[in-house]
């Protein structure tokens, strides 16, 4: 006769649960509220009111909200490949690297992220400025000055700037993994470094790469500070455009279901990205 064991529950409800908990009462639930919240009514006196409505999305549809949703994705799609071609380079040097070079570097990588962005992208305002270091070097030469603030260069700069770390770790710690003698036996094999790179180094580093590209584009397209103080009025955002009827208008639906309709947007594209990654990584298991 055998006794029977008492039933283990999994340990890793216990290690997932509080994480489980805090993202539900702080993230799901307050996501809940503003996608309700975008089928009220706004209401002049009362910001709003709980007659349902899908007017808020139906306003959505104006042409001049669609020049601003295409801008923001434009140029978050910009600083991902920007931050792409010069994150790759700095994470492999830093993976090959030694361990005091790599410790160096990651110090020089993660300190900016303890700066405030408000604070970095004046530090931008001061290099890019009118009468700022790159304007007061051409004058020097006896040329005018040059229009480098409020347009959408500056914000790409400013965004890629304060992004790039979140580039450069994933694909670090890919890169990491690679073991360095499949890079040796291509070269030897008669290899380029492009090819070793297009052949080995990045199909094993894929995962890191499709981690830093989302980072960096769902940050980039919500960014607010950054396109406010280096695009002005002139470059106008998704992030903008949540604020303005949030805090001038004080038009909480409308900027309720634009903050929806970003996230909503993001996810797809996350998901969508995330089963290109795994049907790629299927077809080359079956080949």
């Amino acid at each position: 006769m055998t006794v029977s064991q008492p039933r283990q529950r999994p340990y890793w409800v216990a290690l997932v649960g509080p994480l489980g908990l805090y993202l539900v009462v702080f993230l799901v639930i307050p996501f809940i509220n503003i996608i309700v919240l975008s089928f009220y009514t706004h209401s002049p006196t009362r910001i709003w009111t709980t007659e349902l409505t899908i007017a808020n999305y139906i306003d959505l549809m104006d042409a001049s909200f669609m020049t601003v949703l295409l801008r923001t994705l434009r140029l978050g799609g910009v600083c991902t490949v920007i931050c792409v071609l010069f994150g790759y380079p700095l994470a492999y040097f830093l993976a090959r690297a030694s361990r005091r070079t790599a410790l160096i570097g990651l110090f020089f990588l993660v300190m900016p992220l303890m700066v405030s962005a408000v604070i970095r992208t004046f530090g931008w305002l001061v290099i890019l400025g009118r009468n700022g270091l790159v304007n007061s070097a051409i004058t020097a030469f006896g040329l005018e000055r040059l229009g480098l603030l409020y347009n959408e260069t500056a914000v790409v700069i400013g965004l890629a700037n304060v992004f790039l770390p979140f580039m450069v770790l994933p694909l670090m710690a890919s890169i990491e993994r690679i073991n360095p003698a499949l890079e040796e036996a291509a070269r030897n094999l008669g290899a380029s470094w492009l090819q070793t790179f297009y052949r080995v180094i990045l199909p094993l580093s894929r995962a890191g790469l499709i981690s830093g590209c989302l980072l960096v584009y769902s940050a980039a397209i919500s960014a607010f500070v950054v396109p406010m103080l280096m695009g002005g009025a002139r470059v106008r955002v998704i992030g903008r455009q949540i604020y303005d009827p949030l805090l001038i208008s004080y038009s909480w639906p409308n900027a309720s279901a634009i903050a929806t309709l970003l996230v909503i947007a993001t996810t797809c594209f996350a998901f969508a990205v995330l089963a290109l990654m795994r049907r790629s990584a299927r077809q080359e298991q079956g080949t």
